[in-house]
């Protein structure tokens, strides 16, 4: 998973650079003749740690060039001193091909996905499922034990107050305001509180009490409804975002099929490493 996602980032700033032509690339500088290209420095910005990434780009815009220049220098300076003979070096050098080769395959593979269909497919999908754009506006009450629980949706179903009561009896802290939650969507209540909420009718409370670890719940739904979609525009990036995903998950499963794949496990290589060094 951690290569996929590597590879991800590589792939979108692939996808930006492929965009332009020979001919509409822009030079920052030479060096000898040999000139250094935007598109270079773009890549090489993709690199850096997210406290350089997250300033302006003019902040560092100047150091990239700098190590751009030094690296095309050493490295020339190893050529001349026979460095690239070293069997290490040649190893090094032929992996740090393969995964640029790689990443290049893998960006123009993907992008041919992301056709205005494509998105606008997924887009109609998002729209579709309100399922996970639904919100509800609860309130609860909780307590230690479950019969205390019980007890309480017994006193609500005979007319008691719901606000009155979590005022009395929530440990939890919005009790002194009414048990009230106000309103959130899927994903951030704890599991068996969610199911249980979501499960509820507006206007309604839960029959039996829904534990969870911090305790034994009654849940009252006073609203429910559906959050307007964003618009096809608004979500365009994340579209993309989220189909380049999902279409390099697929191109990886479909490489690794019927190949000839044999893995040793960290253990194992360990141990002949332990062996060697005695």
């Amino acid at each position: 998973m951690q290569v996929i996602l590597r590879l991800f980032c590589a792939i979108s700033m692939l996808i930006f650079a492929t965009m332009a032509h020979a001919e509409n690339r822009i030079s920052v500088a030479t060096v000898n003749g040999e000139t250094i290209w935007l598109d270079q420095v773009m890549k090489a910005a993709e690199g850096l740690p997210p406290e350089y990434r997250n300033k302006p780009m003019q902040d560092y815009f100047g150091d990239i060039v700098a190590d751009i220049i030094d690296t095309k220098l050493a490295a020339k300076a190893g050529v001349a001193a026979k460095i690239a003979d070293d069997p290490l070096v040649q190893d090094a050098m032929k992996l740090a091909g393969e995964r640029i080769l790689a990443e290049a395959w893998l960006a123009v593979t993907v992008r041919e996905k992301m056709t205005d269909d494509a998105l606008q497919q997924a887009y109609d999908t998002f729209v579709a499922d309100e399922a996970s754009r639904e919100q509800i506006t609860a309130s609860h009450i909780l307590v230690a034990a479950e019969d205390e629980a019980v007890a309480i949706i017994k006193s609500l179903n005979d007319g008691a107050d719901f606000a009155e009561i979590a005022k009395e009896k929530s440990t939890g802290p919005s009790g002194p305001n009414g048990g009230e939650l106000g309103t959130f969507g899927r994903g951030q209540m704890v599991p068996a509180f969610e199911t249980a909420a979501f499960a509820l009718p507006a206007g309604s409370f839960s029959a039996k009490p829904v534990q969870t670890q911090f305790g034994w719940h009654v849940i009252k739904v006073s609203e429910k409804a559906v959050k307007p979609a964003p618009s096809f525009d608004a979500m365009r990036d994340q579209l993309v975002n989220s189909l380049s995903r999902q279409h390099l998950g697929r191109v990886i499963e479909g490489l690794r099929a019927d190949q000839a794949i044999e893995l040793r496990s960290f253990e194992d290589v360990r141990t002949e490493v332990q062996a060697k060094a005695q």
